[in-house]
């Protein structure tokens, strides 16, 4: 179960990535930068970007926290057909 928490970490350390990309769009505060560096390699292989007028949405942060969900999913339901 130890494997399912580390999992719910991670997937914060995503969420405190996106909120860091609106309170500190330039990187200049360290926790966001750590926070970046930890998660970035991971959100980087679903970088995907829809322009939107003059911006730009970047989605790899909503398709890493589903991945990591399905990924726990998966780990939940072996470790309970596995104590049966």
């Amino acid at each position: 179960m130890e494997i399912l928490k580390i999992f719910d970490i991670y997937a914060i350390l995503i969420l405190v990535n996106i909120l860091g990309s609106w309170i500190d769009p330039y990187n200049q505060i360290i926790i966001f930068q750590w926070v970046r560096k930890v998660t970035e390699p991971y959100l980087r292989m679903f970088r995907i970007i829809i322009p939107i007028g003059n911006m730009n949405f970047d989605i790899s942060a909503i398709l890493g926290l589903m991945i990591i969900e399905m990924i726990k999913e998966i780990f939940m339901r072996t470790i309970v057909l596995g104590m049966f």
